[in-house]
């Protein structure tokens, strides 16, 4: 019978170890605050993205290229909501870690793209629009 108790406790304590570890690192590891960094303007990065992930509409009604805390991200998209559905979501990113948001609205207003870039590693986080 103590052999059980023994073994119980056993898995239990490993059973531990394993959940704490897994929830003792931060739930943004992977993108950190960088808001200590220094990044190039947005419309400087516009000019070095993939030209095949995003680009603005020619002739187009509206163009925005601002540079955010990830946290702001839809506070900028909230202002182009009459043109569709402009918001984004996503995990993992820091709220503090800077970002590129670009959206371009079509000359007719019927059709908008949105992209949004992470400031360091000029990866895509999302993209979105015709």
């Amino acid at each position: 019978m103590k052999k059980n108790y023994f073994t119980t406790f056993t898995l239990f304590i490993i059973f531990s170890l394993v959940v704490s570890s897994v929830y003792a690192e931060e739930p943004w590891s992977k993108y950190p605050d960088n808001s200590d960094k220094e990044f190039m303007d947005a419309n400087a990065f516009y000019e070095t993205r993939d030209k095949n992930l995003y680009t603005e509409y020619e002739g187009a009604k509206v163009n925005s290229r601002e540079k955010v805390s990830y946290k702001d991200i839809n506070k900028i998209l909230s202002k182009f909501d009459d043109y569709g559905n402009a918001r984004v979501g996503g995990n993992g990113y820091h709220p503090k870690r800077q970002v590129y948001v670009f959206v371009t609205v079509s000359k007719e207003g019927d059709k908008m793209k949105k992209a949004v870039f992470d400031a360091e590693k000029h990866q895509p986080i999302a993209i979105s629009g015709p």
